[in-house]
C-alpha cells in the first residue's frame, strides 16, 4: 500500500506550482493600468489565489497531523527520525510560501489600477481608431484574451481536480489510521485474556497449596491422637498389671 502521505504531499506540489503561475500572472495586471475587462481578469484571479493558498494550506495542516501522530511510534509507520525530520521540513517550507504569497496579495498595489470611466472612454475610441486602421491587431488581442480565458479555466478545473484528488487522499489516511486503531485494540484484548487466564491461574493454585496444607495438618492431628490412645492403654496394661 502507498504512503498516503506521499501521496498528499504531490498533490500540494502540483497545488502549489499552479498557484505561482497563476501568481506570476496576478503580478502583470496588479503592475499596469487595466482596462475594465482587465480588472474583472484580476479580481476572478485574486480570489482563485486566496481559495488556492486556502486549500494548499488545509492540506498542509492534514500532513502536518499525521506527522504529530506518527512521532511518537514512528517504527509503526515505518518511519524513522530521518524521513519525520525531513517530511517536516517540507510542511515547514510549504506554510513559509504560503505566507509569502499571502502577503504579496495583501500588499499594497505597485502602481497599477482599472481605467477610470473618462479614460476608459478615450481607450475605447483609441481602439476604435486602432481598429480601423489594424483589424489583424485586435484580432490577435481578441485570440489572446481567449487563450488567457481559457488557461484560466483549465488552472480552476485542475485545482478542483486536486481537491477532490486530496479529499481521496485524506479518506485513505483516515482509513489507514482506523486499521491502526483497530488492530491495536484486539492487541489489547488479547492481553486482558492473557491476564484473566493467569491471574485464574494463580488463584487455581493458591487453592491447590491451601487444601494441601489443611489436609497435612489434618493428618498431623490424627497421628497425635492415635499415639496419645496407645500411650494412654500402655498406661492402664502397666499400672493393672
Amino acid at each position: 500500500m502507498s504512503d498516503p502521505f506521499l501521496i498528499v504531499q504531490d498533490e500540494v506540489i502540483s497545488s502549489f506550482d499552479q498557484a505561482r503561475m497563476l501568481l506570476a500572472s496576478w503580478k502583470n495586471l496588479d503592475a499596469k493600468r487595466r482596462s475594465p475587462q482587465e480588472e474583472n481578469e484580476y479580481q476572478y484571479m485574486t480570489d482563485e489565489l486566496h481559495s488556492a493558498l486556502k486549500a494548499i494550506s488545509t492540506d498542509l495542516t492534514d500532513l502536518q497531523e499525521t506527522i504529530d501522530v506518527a512521532r511518537d511510534f514512528p517504527e509503526d509507520y515505518g518511519l524513522n527520525a530521518a524521513k519525520l525530520n525531513e517530511r517536516q521540513q517540507f510542511v515547514a517550507a510549504k506554510f513559509k510560501a504560503v505566507d509569502e504569497m499571502r502577503r504579496a496579495l495583501s500588499a499594497q498595489p505597485t502602481g497599477g489600477k482599472p481605467y477610470t470611466n473618462a479614460a476608459a472612454a478615450a481607450a475605447n475610441a483609441a481602439a476604435l481608431s486602432q481598429s480601423r486602421a489594424q483589424p489583424e491587431s485586435i484580432a490577435l488581442e481578441f485570440t489572446n484574451n481567449q487563450g488567457q480565458q481559457q488557461m484560466l479555466m483549465q488552472q480552476q478545473d485542475e485545482h478542483l481536480d486536486s481537491m477532490l484528488g486530496t479529499v481521496r487522499n485524506l479518506h485513505g489516511i483516515a482509513g489507514t489510521m482506523n486499521t491502526e486503531l483497530d488492530s491495536q485494540a484486539i492487541l489489547l484484548d488479547e492481553v486482558s485474556d492473557m491476564v484473566d487466564r493467569t491471574q485464574s491461574n494463580i488463584e487455581s493454585a493458591q487453592r491447590k497449596v491451601q487444601k494441601f496444607l489443611s489436609d497435612k495438618g489434618n493428618r498431623s492431628l490424627h497421628i497425635i491422637i492415635i499415639l496419645f490412645i496407645v500411650i494412654l492403654v500402655l498406661l492402664l496394661l502397666v499400672i493393672f498389671t
